[in-house]
């Protein structure tokens, strides 16, 4: 592999030699799938288990959402949903520092906008779940949103949508 590939910067890769290995993991939960909606599918999970997982513990109200806007979202069942929600967050713990931004411009590269829009809209339920939206989820959220090509005005449209679970909004105990 060349030094360039390595870094990203040799151009789109047919070949799926520079593909992130949390995607390439998941693909494996997906295999009665065309390859690239399994592609597609497996960076979506990974990005919503990267939310999850942001403040550094997953609700179960949180996973029960992954696996729930998995199912609709990727039209899969529920236990396909449960067993790629659960090899998700457990791949976004492990490979978070190697693989978040480069699944997130892989996501970035194999959707529209209107799926990115999907994707963020499913970002904010994942980090509102537990009724609560941490600082730590918010500003992940703002970074998945700038790599794969989200507008700052579209993101805080979408937060707006959440204000009422966002932590940095909610009174302190003492002012309640």
């Amino acid at each position: 592999m060349s030094l360039l590939r390595f870094l990203g910067l040799g151009g789109r890769n047919s070949g799926r030699e520079s593909e992130p290995a949390s995607i390439a993991s998941l693909v494996t939960q997906l295999d009665e799938l065309p390859a690239e909606d399994s592609r597609f599918i497996a960076a979506f999970a990974y990005l919503l288990a990267r939310i999850a997982g942001s403040d550094l513990r997953v609700d179960d109200k949180e996973r029960a959402t992954i696996v729930e806007r998995l199912g609709s979202f990727a039209e899969i069942g529920a236990e396909r949903a449960e067993l790629l929600a659960t090899a998700a967050l457990q791949l976004a713990e492990l490979n978070s520092a190697s693989d978040d931004h480069l699944v997130a411009r892989a996501f970035r590269d194999m959707s529209d906008e209107r799926s990115r829009l999907s994707l963020l809209r499913c970002l904010y339920a994942v980090a509102a779940a537990d009724d609560l939206i941490t600082t730590a989820e918010d500003n992940e959220i703002f970074e998945v949103a700038t790599e794969i090509g989200i507008s700052r005005t579209d993101v805080i449209a979408l937060r707006a949508e959440h204000r009422e679970k966002l932590g940095a909004l909610k009174a302190l105990p003492r002012e309640r």
